[in-house]
C-alpha cells in the first residue's frame, strides 16, 4: 500500500538501500525504520535518517558482503521533495531548511542524467556512470547519498538478491 503521507512531495526517484542479510526480516515486516534517539549516532553522516543512493555499488556495500552468501538490496521509491544539497557532513542534517523534505550528498560519481527515464511519477536513475568535474568544489564522497528523516517517504517496491564476487 502507498501511503505517502506528505502528499504535496511530488519529487520521487527510484532508490538503492542495502542493509546486512541479518536485518533483512525485520525491515520486509516493519519496513526502514529511523534509529531511535538513544542510539548511538555514529555513522550518520547526515543525522540519523534513512540513507539510499542512484547506485547500486554504495548501497551493496552496506550488506557487509561475504563469500557464498547473497546480499539483498532494495528499489524503493522515495518522495524526496525539496532536497538540502551538500557537499560535506552535517550531523544535524536532519534539521531541514524551510521548504526542503530530505538532504542529497553531492558525489562524483553518478548515474548519466541523459538516461534518466520518468515511470509512473517516479525518476528512474540508469544509465553508465560519470565522473563529475567541477572547477570550484571537490567532491568528499564517491556516489550520491540521499537521506529522508520521514518513514512515509518510503515505498518499498521491489527487492533485489545478489551475488558478490570477490576478486
Amino acid at each position: 500500500m502507498l501511503v505517502f503521507s506528505k502528499a504535496e512531495i511530488i519529487f520521487r526517484k527510484l532508490l538503492w538501500h542495502g542493509s546486512r542479510l541479518t536485518n533483512w526480516y525485520s525491515i520486509l515486516s516493519q519496513g526502514l525504520r529511523i534509529a531511535p534517539p538513544e542510539a548511538p549516532a555514529t555513522g550518520y553522516m547526515f543525522g540519523k535518517g534513512i540513507y539510499f543512493a542512484d547506485m547500486s555499488t554504495k548501497s551493496a556495500n552496506y550488506c557487509y558482503p561475504q563469500k557464498n552468501k547473497p546480499g539483498f538490496l532494495v528499489l524503493a521509491q522515495v518522495a524526496l521533495g525539496g532536497m538540502n544539497e551538500l557537499l560535506q557532513a552535517n550531523f544535524h542534517a536532519s534539521k531541514l531548511p524551510e521548504g526542503k523534505n530530505s538532504t542529497k550528498g553531492l558525489g562524483s560519481i553518478v548515474p548519466d542524467p541523459a538516461t534518466y527515464v520518468t515511470l509512473d511519477d517516479c525518476e528512474v536513475l540508469c544509465g553508465k556512470p560519470i565522473t563529475l568535474q567541477r572547477k570550484d568544489t571537490t567532491f568528499p564522497l564517491v556516489y550520491n547519498e540521499y537521506i529522508v528523516y520521514d518513514v512515509k517517504q518510503i515505498w518499498i517496491r521491489y527487492l533485489v538478491e545478489i551475488d558478490f564476487i570477490f576478486n
